[in-house]
């Protein structure tokens, strides 16, 4: 999915971390042609739950759409867990001229009624002029970005009580990369 001006692209797909490990749903960022950010991977460790959410999914269903007056062009992936009881996760996506902008929504399924989060294990690679930022709303924990293998940042939750918990459906915060300067990206997510 490209950004309005064609000059930013998010690919989300589902890849193989490394030999032997489960799929999971993974993406890459590219500007103006340049792969920027590398592959890294998406996850929900939900509480006494395996494997990751996120991993072993298989892509049900998807659809996209331009948001013309707030200059954004938008992707929503939805997921199912292969070998569970029907766990589900979409993915939103948001790519703006300015920056890509992800979250989780976590639909009812029966084995997460209620939702009990344990951590976030969502990456992002390191990217010169890159900034990494979130938009919360809610009570859902704050993201804390810690360093994962060399160039790697992977989010954990820094609330201090685990599991957190919520009903279904759960819209997570966005994950925010801004690519240059914060700029259009940042204003609407905050307006909403």
């Amino acid at each position: 999915m490209a950004s309005p001006n064609g000059q930013l692209e998010f690919r989300l797909f589902v890849d193989e971390p490394a030999a032997g490990d489960l799929y999971r749903i993974g993406y890459q960022v590219f500007d103006h042609g340049k792969r920027i950010m590398d592959t890294a991977f998406l996850g929900i460790d939900i509480f006494g739950q395996e494997p990751l959410l996120g991993e072993n999914a298989g892509l049900i269903a998807s659809s996209t759409g331009v948001d013309e007056r707030h200059r954004y062009n938008w992707l929503l992936a939805r997921y199912m867990q292969n070998g569970t009881l029907g766990r589900l996760l979409n993915v939103e996506v948001r790519a703006y001229d300015d920056g890509i902008a992800f979250r989780y929504v976590i639909p009812p399924s029966t084995p997460m009624m209620p939702i009990e989060i344990a951590d976030e294990d969502t990456e992002f690679q390191k990217a010169p002029g890159v900034h990494i930022t979130e938009m919360r709303r809610g009570t859902y924990p704050p993201m804390q970005l810690e360093p994962f293998n060399g160039n790697e940042l992977i989010t954990h939750l820094t609330e201090t009580q685990s599991p957190y918990r919520a009903d279904a459906p759960l819209i997570c915060p966005w994950r925010v990369i801004v690519i240059g300067k914060e700029g259009r990206i940042l204003t609407d997510l905050a307006a909403e």
